[in-house]
């Protein structure tokens, strides 16, 4: 693995764990609270981040279907959400794109990296790596927002560590 993949494999594979530790024993009631009518609630920040990884995989050539993606697709945005899935449904999902996203950044070559992308990301590297840098950086921004709500809701603060 080329060592600049491997820089980012090391965030993937934090981002997975801080994900599941900002959801540890939320329940469902507390994960679709908002906090006001202008903020998203963890449910929809959880999907939101999902979605991504879905869209990581896609983007480094493992195209792999979301077991929520016919749950969901009767809305045309998270905001349309009426009835949202069980949380455990969206760890399950999480650990199994996560596993699936693993694999694919260790089957990754110095040619795979290199290649432009078409994807207009707010970042000067347009090739498949700076696209990844951007999309990990992505998670690790909502993962604050999960973080914030976790600690909002009355639940102890997020940890690095591995459960």
């Amino acid at each position: 693995m080329h060592d600049s993949i491997s820089l980012l494999y090391q965030i993937l594979k934090l981002n997975t764990r801080l994900f599941l530790n900002c959801l540890c024993d939320v329940d469902d009631s507390v994960a679709q609270k908002r906090l006001n009518e202008r903020t998203n609630n963890m449910a929809i920040v959880a999907l939101h981040l999902l979605d991504a990884r879905y869209y990581l995989c896609k983007h480094l050539g493992v195209p792999v279907n979301s077991p929520l993606k016919d749950e969901l697709a009767r809305y045309d945005s998270f905001e349309d959400i009426k009835e949202f899935p069980a949380m455990d449904k969206v760890r399950s999902a999480w650990s199994k794109v996560s596993e699936t996203l693993m694999d694919g950044f260790g089957k990754l070559s110095d040619v795979d990296i290199s290649k432009p992308i078409s994807d207009s990301f707010p970042i000067d590297d347009h090739t498949l790596l700076g696209g990844v840098a951007f999309l990990l950086q992505h998670e690790s921004y909502h993962i604050g927002q999960l973080a914030f709500l976790r600690k909002f809701f009355g639940y102890g603060a997020m940890s690095y560590r591995e459960e």
